[in-house]
Order: structure tokens, then C-alpha cells, then sequence
């Protein structure tokens, strides 16, 4: 997704809630709509505000979770078929995109009343359908589970989930695990300094960002780097990974809630790892998947051929179709 670049990857392999291992925003395709881009804070109360666009008409309105340390332009290859028939939200996360920082830690109960306060104060209609990615995916059956009535469906996009990391490991495998994490965490901190001190630059991007992949062009970089140059943006991820793992998992029944559930098919070997962990972690994903689809007596798993991760920008058809049927469930259901 580096040593210390493979050491993310790896991480992301196990983790699905540690999207930052990519760290190459993707492209602005031609098709996506540019105000995707656009600044549009919204007053939440507290003297905060959050950053939410919203494209389209046409209910139920799609409401986009991102993955940690993502973006709202992750959505952007299925956005513009989405928003043909539908209200489609996206919107930064405290401390991310073009969002101020909170000054509470970032905890799944602290991001979830944010986005309660959020589709308040802008007046979308509710209820909602919520597409979440990787750390996406547990705030969204989190959100439900505190405030049902506001969720008409979910689709769980490779999602994150509580138990993910339970691997069962082998002691030296438990040990590069552990290494990796904190790997992790000295990079968010190193960035965050380097970004403090204004070091973070397009010719110096101190190993926090690219700017010369093919799929990363220097114009893409310097579109994004005023969001690489905020401290808080490193320190955000931070916290959230911090205390992802307070979201216990589900503890309600979904009844017959619509709700879809995708799952990957590329799992990267985890560099110095054994064959039993690379198993393990494919393993335990797929059944967490299935878990959280079984929740729910109308929901249903899906494995996407030849995806990865970021499945929305690898492997965009399925996904829409995922979502499309989704909505189609949503609209023929009787109005409560």
C-alpha cells in the first residue's frame, strides 16, 4: 500500500480500520462532481462545525463514512452514478479533510454524536442509508445500534470490526504484530511534528505522503497537501485507532434491517510473517463479514472478485450495484 510502507500494508491486511496505510489519495476522475472538493462547514453546536457536501436528489439520501485517515474523494468513482438517483452525503470526520479538530479524543461515541449532531443541523432527511469503509464500517452499525430510527440501511464496505485483530497468533508473529502497530503510531507522530514545524513539502514529503507514483501525480499531491500539512489530521488517526477497540461490537438485534456486507478478495502477505498468520487474518475477516451480515435477517455477504481494500475505487461496479440494490430494498419497504 515501503520497510516502513510494507510494515503499513501489512497492518491494513489485518486491520481493515487502518486505511492510512495507502496514503495516495485517489485521482479527481473526470466524472466526479467537483464540489466533492468544495468547503461547506455546518454548524453542530458547541461552537464546532463540520465539513459535509451533498449532491443529487432523490431519497433515501446516501450518507458516506470514510475509512481512517481517508477522504470524502474516496467515494468519487461511484459517485456520479449514485448521485443521478439519490441524495448523496460525504463529509470530513473531525480533524479531517477541511474539518476543524476536536478537542475530545476520538472515540467511536464521540464520532458517532458527531454525526447525529451533523445530519440535524443540515436538515437531510432522515432516515438514511450509511455506506461505511474499513473504520467506516464499525462506526456505521455503531451509529445504528445508539440511533436506530435514523438508519433505513447500511452497506459495509470490507469493513472493520470489533475482534478483528484476535488472530491467535504464534508468539513471533504476535511480536511483529505488535512491532507494526507501533511502527504505525511513530510515523502519525513523526508526520504530526514534521507538520508543526512546516516541513512537510512536496519536494520534502518526509515519508508522510508521495508525490511521484503513477497513480499519484505531483498536481494530485499538491491538491492534497494542505491536508498532509495539518497536525491535527496525523493526531486525529491517531486517537481514533487508539480507541477503536470501545465499539465492542454489535449488542442489538438488526431485525430485518437492509444491509449488505463486501468483502475483499486480495489479502497482501504481511512481510516477515508466517503462512498461518496470513491465514489467520484472511480467515478471521471472513468470518467477521459474515457475522455482521448474519445480524440482520435480511442481510447478505459479499465477496467482490479481484478487489481490494479499497474496493470502491478498485472494483466501483460491484459496489454501486451493492449499494443500488440496497436502495431498491429500501424504497419498497413500507414508510414506518
Amino acid at each position: 500500500m515501503r520497510l516502513l510502507r510494507l510494515c503499513l500494508l501489512a497492518l491494513a491486511s489485518l486491520s481493515p480500520s487502518l486505511s492510512i496505510a495507502r496514503e495516495t489519495p485517489p485521482i479527481m476522475t473526470a466524472g466526479a462532481s467537483p464540489q466533492m472538493l468544495e468547503r461547506r462547514l455546518i454548524d453542530i453546536g458547541g461552537g464546532r462545525s463540520l465539513n459535509m457536501v451533498c449532491i443529487g436528489s432523490g431519497a433515501p439520501t446516501l450518507v458516506f463514512e470514510q475509512a481512517l485517515g481517508g477522504a470524502i474523494l474516496d467515494w468519487q468513482h461511484i459517485q456520479p452514478e449514485l448521485s443521478k438517483t439519490n441524495r448523496t452525503c460525504f463529509y470530513d470526520r473531525a480533524g479531517y479533510g477541511q474539518s476543524p479538530a476536536s478537542d475530545q479524543p476520538r472515540t467511536p461515541r464521540n464520532v458517532t454524536d458527531d454525526l447525529h449532531a451533523l445530519l440535524r443541523a443540515s436538515g437531510e432527511r432522515l432516515p438514511v442509508v450509511l455506506i461505511g469503509h474499513s473504520i467506516g464500517g464499525r462506526y456505521v452499525p455503531y451509529y445504528y445500534e445508539r440511533f436506530p430510527a435514523d438508519v433505513a440501511g447500511m452497506v459495509l464496505v470490507d469493513p472493520g470490526f470489533s475482534g478483528q485483530d484476535d488472530l491467535k497468533l504464534s508468539a513471533p508473529d504476535q511480536a511483529l504484530f505488535d512491532g507494526l502497530r507501533i511502527k504505525v503510531y511513530a510515523k502519525w507522530s513523526n508526520c504530526a511534528a514534521k507538520a508543526r514545524g512546516h516541513e512537510l513539502t512536496l519536494e520534502a514529503p518526509q515519508g508522510c505522503f508521495a508525490a511521484n507514483l503513477p497513480y499519484y501525480t505531483r498536481d494530485e499531491a499538491a491538491r492534497m497537501l494542505p491536508v498532509y500539512q495539518r497536525p491535527e489530521r496525523w493526531e486525529t488517526i491517531a486517537s481514533e485507532y487508539a480507541h477503536i477497540d470501545e465499539d465492542k461490537g454489535p449488542r442489538k438485534a438488526w431485525g430485518d434491517l437492509p444491509l449488505v456486507v463486501l468483502t475483499r478478495t486480495d489479502f497482501p502477505p504481511t512481510l516477515g510473517a508466517s503462512d498461518a498468520f496470513n491465514q489467520s487474518v484472511e480467515a478471521v475477516l471472513k468470518r467477521g463479514h459474515a457475522a455482521l451480515a448474519a445480524r440482520s435477517s435480511r442481510g447478505r455477504n459479499i465477496t467482490v472478485p479481484n478487489s481490494s481494500h479499497y474496493m470502491q475505487a478498485n472494483q466501483p461496479e460491484p459496489v454501486l450495484a451493492a449499494i443500488k440494490d440496497l436502495v431498491a430494498e429500501v424504497r419498497a419497504r413500507p414508510s414506518p
